[in-house]
């Protein structure tokens, strides 16, 4: 369902774990989201963040030690790095006066169906959402969301699967009808072979993408089934890093 029209577009920014564990990555990321803002005067921003680093595994490792086979309790632990990473990104907005807010799964409203740790997700709260992007009488807001993290139908902790925060963000850009999505990695872009691949040449980057490409060139640097979604859904995209905008792949 598409957002309502009476305002701009929004605009979807998801920043990887690696740039955001980096030395300094969450200040970097919250000064690339006020740079995007800026060419994007009018509209929302729903900022999507992955864990910090290596904190994913880490927080896997702990939960087969501590709760074995609970997929459930699993997928509770191992989301408390995507909250971690929501709070300090907030925190670093308002620290540079950007209007920014924590959103919880609750209030996202992603819903998944099928395995609690690799769901597919199936809706959103999209005006609750639109609201909290456009607040009555006040300026367009900027949103910081979990990526990964969702809920399933009966209300309990969900994850998307490994690399999940590209399809959070896809499936939010789409479902907002957002004016763009942006996918901030470690690399300067999609290339025809592995960019950190041992060797002396890096691989020709890709300027632009076409769909019936993606899924074979992405998914090197791309979630695989949030590939197939923008595929399926012809949901265009960014794809770079947070320093060197004019090197991004654009998909579409």
């Amino acid at each position: 369902m598409p957002a309502p029209k009476c305002h701009p577009r929004p605009l979807v920014l998801k920043f990887g774990g690696s740039i955001l564990g980096a030395e300094r990555g969450v200040e970097l990321a919250a000064e690339c989201v006020q740079r995007e803002r800026a060419r994007h005067p009018g509209a929302g921003v729903v900022v999507v963040v992955s864990a910090l680093g290596a904190t994913t595994d880490r927080l896997f490792e702990e939960a087969r030690v501590e709760f074995g086979g609970d997929e459930v309790a699993t997928a509770g632990h191992v989301g408390a790095g995507e909250a971690d990473a929501v709070r300090l990104m907030a925190a670093a907005l308002v620290a540079l006066g950007t209007p920014a807010q924590a959103c919880s799964p609750q209030c996202l409203g992603l819903v998944t169906s099928g395995s609690v740790l690799d769901g597919d997700p199936v809706a959103l709260n999209v005006d609750g959402l639109h609201d909290e992007l456009y607040p009555e009488g006040a300026g367009p807001a900027v949103i910081v969301a979990r990526g990964f993290v969702a809920l399933d139908a009966n209300g309990r902790p969900s994850l998307l699967g490994r690399g999940g925060s590209d399809l959070t963000a896809l499936f939010l850009a789409h479902h907002l009808d957002a004016c763009d999505c942006v996918l901030l990695k470690d690399v300067d872009g999609i290339h025809v072979g592995d960019p950190k691949a041992p060797g002396d040449r890096t691989p020709r980057r890709l300027s632009e993408l076409g769909f019936g490409a993606l899924e074979a060139f992405g998914g090197r640097v791309l979630q695989p089934k949030a590939a197939r979604f923008a595929v399926r859904h012809r949901r265009g995209f960014s794809l770079g890093s947070l320093d060197r905008p004019a090197l991004r792949t654009r998909v579409g």
